[in-house]
């Protein structure tokens, strides 16, 4: 039986305890959250998926227990204010054997480093930037790997620039095989919003993201736009017009790639199978995504002082 740690329960986590309960291993579950409301939630989607008649066993708790030794798998899938300061508490705690954390990782370079150490020695740790797993954008890329420097846009709506363009820059580093160089925030609007939860805040504009042989990513996040697309150019000028939200990709507006886009619901379950039997998954490694988040953070705390004029040490993003 492998033992797993799941720390926070609401709308994200319980869609991983669903996944989770489709693992053929035999698992000894651990669910923390300190909201009733969250772990009952939890408990419910738990019963939905069948977890109920499932082999395996399950507690839920309000406070992480004193009694957990050995955790082969923890998942933390809190928001990121604080993240880094409870993965340096489980560590202290608990042997960890691998890590899975949700993005963003936290809110600041400091705090990165915090998680960085908290987990160095375990035997893995990823970011669960499920494109990586997920089978169309797997063959997406054998379309633009090494295919030379790409020009790509994403056009959208409010589809949440501040807190999701790490899983575009993720998913360009990934396809292209280049690293992040920089963030460019001049065209992003001063005027932050107030987010959907409480005490985190958004940003509307265009972020230009530059990668190390000459891929550019604009990201454009706009009210009055109400199509989500991603454009990729490539050298030979073809030009890719992918529509995640329908599953499609058309090369030069005729070839069309039909893919799926799987929910977390149904990833969870074939990556932690992964992780427990082979030590690996497709996900974002702990070391690639820490590089990527520095320079991301670093550029949106930037504007974000300079947008309100102050002096902070953390952005308030999620």
């Amino acid at each position: 039986m492998k033992n797993i740690l799941l720390v926070g329960a609401g709308q994200l986590g319980s869609r991983y305890l669903q996944g989770l309960s489709t693992v053929k291993i035999n698992l000894s579950i651990t669910v923390v959250d300190p909201s009733d409301l969250s772990l009952n939630k939890a408990k419910k989607r738990w019963f939905e998926a069948g977890g109920d008649v499932s082999p395996h066993t399950i507690r839920w708790c309000k406070v992480l227990p004193q009694d957990l030794l050995l955790i082969d798998l923890a998942i933390i899938t809190t928001s990121a204010r604080g993240r880094a300061e409870l993965v340096k508490k489980i560590s202290n705690t608990v042997s960890v054997s691998y890590w899975m954390l949700e993005k963003v990782l936290a809110q600041s370079k400091k705090e990165l480093d915090i998680i960085n150490a908290s987990t160095i020695d375990s035997k893995g740790s990823w970011v669960n930037m499920v494109r990586r797993e997920i089978n169309w954008h797997q063959q997406l890329k054998l379309n633009f790997f090494k295919q030379g420097p790409l020009k790509v846009k994403k056009t959208g709506g409010l589809w949440g620039l501040a807190c999701n363009t790490i899983h575009f820059i993720d998913l360009i580093s990934w396809w292209t095989g280049e690293s992040l160089i920089s963030v460019n925030t001049d065209r992003l609007d001063h005027a932050w919003i107030k987010s959907k939860r409480v005490g985190y805040f958004e940003v509307m504009g265009e972020l230009l993201v530059k990668f190390s042989r000459g891929t550019e990513l604009t990201l454009q996040s706009q009210p009055i736009e109400t199509r989500d697309i991603l454009y990729v150019e490539i050298p030979n000028k073809d030009i890719w017009t992918i529509d995640e939200l329908n599953c499609t990709a058309f090369k030069s507006k005729k070839n069309v790639f039909r893919g799926e886009f799987k929910l977390q619901s149904e990833l969870t379950g074939p990556i932690v199978s992964k992780i427990l039997i082979n030590g690996t998954c497709e996900l974002t490694t702990l070391k690639q995504s820490l590089e990527q988040h520095k320079v991301f953070l670093d550029a949106m705390l930037s504007h974000w002082n300079f947008s309100n004029k102050l002096n902070d040490k953390i952005v308030p993003i999620t």
